[in-house]
């Protein structure tokens, strides 16, 4: 016999002798009342319930109804207190069935129906409908106001969200519905249904996310971080959700007058206007107050607790206008306020994190460096993919690494193979900024490299609270202008020399490129120029970028290289874009430049990379966009052996395609002005030798440029670890 049968043994033993005691009780006095209701429930548990039924009625026939109420109240509290032990110990199947014995003695007792709807969940009783049917109609023929625990109300709410996270149920609504004339506006509830909707976002469960945080908003229609939980997940769904964010940031920015909220709702408003190509003009009114504010908040030094919620502030300046030396200052005094506002708030843990770095300062002989690398991207993803080659390449005898995702558990191969690679050491625990700030300073983290920057609200707390003793800034849009972090990894190309004049990081030059990959994967080509309607003979240009890249300016550039070149015809493709909605922006510049429409083609989004990769192929000459170049796609273009033509300009984003270009060799199609980037447009279009030598030296780069030599880079990075701690320790 093994122990659970022992343990059901021993409980139908007591079970059996709790009946007996009952019975002898009811014997001895039959009018004592309350012996009936616990020989009642005895039986109930043995599964006896009819016995229990006719017990439990047994009072009401033989001693008369003068007392009902007091004995329908008595016998409930029993069977309430015996449901909840059952279960808390588990025993749903037994809860269940107290509780619908409870409901028949009470048939309109709300808890009582909600716990009975969340136990057949529990369960996998198919008859959740009919029970919330069934509890709305009870509603509606109620004459005075419903009494309920409201985050009974909440759980049913998530256990049927549970069913379907992408899709609730058609009943759901009609619950919320009904009940929500009765909710009261508490804090509670709205923090409650908050938490939900941002754990939900975290998980990229958008459309519950937004249900969620509409479902808190009636409660408190003007409640500013309900309409942010909204914004958010319609933004990154993307495509036709983006407008109806424009309707919810609008309404945002009419609720407050606090400059922080200001630059929160045009930062949204920004998002939505480029990335859904909408109205430029608009745009560009909106980046002007938006900057402004900026630079208000920037300037004012307030110790407002709400410059907590602008921690990654800033990344439009760089899609907008390539002006480091005044933008990057903005987002420095930003950070520096940022940064002030976390120490005060958290003195301890940073009197914590300076004791440790204090009194601990390992030389390289005596342990591996300890390098901690913060992102909310290791997974599917550009920086995701990036970082995998040094990651993957680290030396493990001389140094441990420590992975910390910031980024809850999802269904992704490439999150799959991190965890793979590094075991225990990726970290990817539900913590809050501090506690996973906590985490990295208890874990001895010599040097916390972050991925992301201005991407991740997270990673900017993290490191504004300096938990680890050396802090760097790679991959990720820009140094983010913290104090706190030591330096920013570059190279010679990809920032100017007088750079350094307007960064509160160390710039820390590599000697050859700040980024080095073995290469991509490319699968198979889901277009042709039969397909596309395009000619053996035509001139095909290319550019597939996310809308926040694309400007009026930059596309008039474009549309003159496209009217130059006889017979050539130009692709576009736009990542989060509508595709519609691409088209009606570009339409109207291609028209004005005297560019016959005929000659444009809008490409859908390839489903994956390695399509996408693949049908980028077809193109004669790809086009980047200025003042934010290509990243990523720079890189996937020169793999795919296609020439380029790039504007340079001065800040980081508007020199990667700069570096990338001259790290494989070629230096044809690097422009310094407007006027170099059309004819460098017009020259590759035009001449087909000049395009045939790119692509010879393109594809001699993949041997020999440090550009696809992953593990090399390793060894770079790895040797300015040690060089940074060396700098350090002394």
């Amino acid at each position: 016999m093994n122990t659970t049968q022992l343990d059901n043994q021993v409980s139908s033993i007591q079970s059996l002798l709790s009946i007996q005691q009952h019975e002898k009780n009811i014997s001895k006095n039959p009018r004592k009342i309350i012996n009936y209701w616990y020989l009642g429930l005895a039986l109930l548990l043995e599964g006896r319930e009819e016995e229990a039924q006719i017990t439990w009625m047994t009072p009401f026939l033989e001693f008369g109804e003068q007392e009902l109420e007091k004995w329908l109240q008595q016998l409930t509290d029993i069977l309430f207190d015996a449901a909840q032990q059952q279960e808390l110990a588990d025993n749903k199947k037994l809860a269940w069935v107290i509780r619908q014995h409870i409901r028949e003695f009470l048939p309109h007792d709300i808890n009582n129906i909600f716990k009975i709807i969340v136990l057949n969940l529990d369960l996998g009783i198919q008859d959740i409908e009919i029970n919330i049917n069934q509890l709305i109609e009870d509603l509606s023929e109620l004459i005075t106001p419903p009494i309920f625990d409201e985050t009974l109300l909440v759980l049913l709410v998530e256990k049927i969200i549970n069913l379907d996270p992408v899709t609730p149920p058609i009943f759901l609504d009609k619950l919320i519905e009904a009940f929500m004339p009765y909710l009261s506006p508490s804090k509670s509830i709205i923090k409650l249904l908050t938490r939900k909707s941002e754990a939900y976002y975290r998980y990229s469960h958008n459309h519950v996310a937004i249900y969620f945080a509409k479902f808190a908003l009636r409660l408190e229609p003007n409640n500013l971080d309900c309409i942010r939980k909204i914004i958010s997940p319609l933004q990154r769904l993307g495509k036709d959700y983006i407008k109806e964010s424009i309707d919810w940031a609008e309404k945002y920015l009419s609720l407050t007058q606090d400059p922080v909220d200001k630059i929160i709702g045009h930062h949204y408003l920004l998002e939505a206007f480029l990335t859904s190509c909408e109205k430029w003009d608009k745009s560009v009114t909106i980046y002007e107050t938006y900057k402004k504010y900026l630079c208000d908040v920037a300037k004012s030094k307030t110790d407002s607790e709400s410059l907590v919620r602008i921690l990654p502030t800033g990344s439009y300046l760089l899609y907008m206008e390539d002006n480091p030396s005044e933008n990057r200052l903005i987002r420095n005094g930003l950070a520096d306020l940022c940064q002030q506002l976390l120490w005060n708030s958290f003195p301890e843990d940073i009197n914590n994190y300076q004791t440790r770095f204090n009194s601990f300062r390992p030389s390289l002989s005596e342990r591996p460096l300890r390098i901690g690398y913060l992102s909310e991207c290791f997974r599917t993803h550009s920086v995701g993919f990036l970082a995998w080659w040094l990651l993957k390449y680290h030396n493990r005898q001389q140094f441990d690494i420590y992975l910390y995702s910031l980024k809850e558990n999802i269904y992704d191969p490439h999150q799959q193979a991190y965890k793979n690679e590094f075991g225990d050491r990726f970290h990817q625990e539900c913590l809050s900024m501090v506690a996973m700030a906590d985490k990295i300073n208890q874990d001895e983290i010599d040097i916390l490299v972050d991925l992301d920057s201005l991407t991740s609200y997270g990673s900017c707390a993290i490191l504004a609270l300096k938990p680890a003793p050396i802090q760097v800034s790679w991959l990720g849009y820009d140094a983010s202008g913290f104090p706190t972090v030591d330096y920013f990894i570059a190279d010679n190309y990809v920032l100017p020399e007088s750079a350094q004049d307007y960064y509160t990081e160390k710039i820390w030059r590599l000697p050859q490129n700040y980024i080095g990959i073995d290469g991509f994967a490319v699968g198979t080509p889901t277009i042709s120029r039969e397909s596309l309607d395009i000619p053996d003979d035509g001139i095909i240009y290319y550019s597939g970028q996310t809308g926040l890249k694309r400007n009026p300016h930059n596309i008039r550039l474009q549309m003159q290289i496209i009217k130059q070149v006889p017979n050539s015809y130009f692709l576009l493709k736009s990542h989060r874009s509508n595709h519609q909605d691409l088209k009606d922006f570009i339409t109207p510049i291609a028209e004005a430049e005297g560019v016959d429409l005929e000659r444009l083609r809008f490409l859908p989004t390839a489903p994956t990379d390695t399509e996408h990769r693949a049908n980028l192929a077809i193109a004669d000459v790809v086009l980047d966009t200025y003042p934010y170049n290509g990243a990523t796609t720079t890189l996937e273009t020169l793999w795919m052996g296609i020439p380029l033509v790039t504007r340079v300009g001065e800040q980081f984003a508007a020199r990667n395609s700069y570096t990338m270009m001259m790290n494989v060799g070629v230096e044809e199609g690097i422009a310094w002005t407007d006027e170099e980037y059309v004819d460098w447009g017009v020259r590759l279009g035009k001449d087909e030798k000049l395009r045939q030598q790119i692509s010879w030296k393109l594809r001699q780069s993949r041997q020999k440029s440090p550009l696809w030599n992953g593990k090399k880079f390793a060894r770079e990075m790895e040797k300015a670890y040690q060089q940074m701690w060396q700098i350090y320790v002394q």
